[in-house]
């Protein structure tokens, strides 16, 4: 196949049996998140391309020590993936992380970082009222802060959560990369908590 072809759907190859956090539908093939290597490393593989890893990088440190459920999706932005981080105390998430892809690497970023203190319902933890949420703005993947619980609706946003807004940067994942205009945003669709 010549460079910077696309495969035809046929040249796919089969979903990998072992190994894989996560499976993300594309077009013509998907990918899949598989395990790395034995020291918590995770990989990117587009199924057209099954034996080079288009990304890798090291599994959240919170999912080193708990099992985390992964989800993932392509978009016009690239390949993005979620994390959940089980708490030890519930079947509530303690965190969630987004992973992005920037030069083959592999790296996440909480999006409940600075999101306040987390809300109690029926005394159990739930996580903050309010997060960050992935969105494609254009051609760039932003963090926009979201309401994720009704506890949220009329909360002023935390400051630090509101800082954290904007394009990414998948270089520099722990700073906004600039200001984004919601009004050309689309959410990107994932089960977020």
């Amino acid at each position: 196949m010549a460079p910077g072809a696309e495969p035809e759907p046929s040249a796919c190859s089969p979903a990998t049996a072992r190994g894989v956090w996560a499976r993300l539908p594309g077009d013509p093939c998907a990918w899949e998140l598989r395990d790395h290597s034995s020291d918590d490393g995770l990989a990117l593989y587009d199924l057209a391309r099954p034996d080079i890893a288009a990304a890798r990088g090291d599994a959240p440190s919170p999912c080193r020590a708990h099992t985390c459920v992964y989800h993932g999706a392509l978009t016009s932005a690239g390949p993005v993936v979620l994390a959940i981080v089980p708490s030890a105390r519930s079947g509530m998430p303690s965190d969630v992380q987004l992973g992005v892809v920037h030069d083959a690497e592999l790296a996440f970023v909480s999006l409940w970082d600075g999101a306040g203190e987390p809300v109690v319902t029926d005394l159990t933890s739930v996580g903050p009222a309010h997060a960050l949420a992935p969105f494609v703005c254009g051609e760039a993947l932003a963090l926009l802060a979201v309401e994720r619980l009704p506890a949220g609706h009329g909360q002023t946003l935390p400051h630090r959560l509101r800082a954290r807004e904007g394009r990414v940067d998948a270089a520099a994942l722990d700073r906004p990369a600039g200001a984004v205009d919601r009004d050309g945003c689309t959410a990107i669709d994932l089960p977020i908590p």
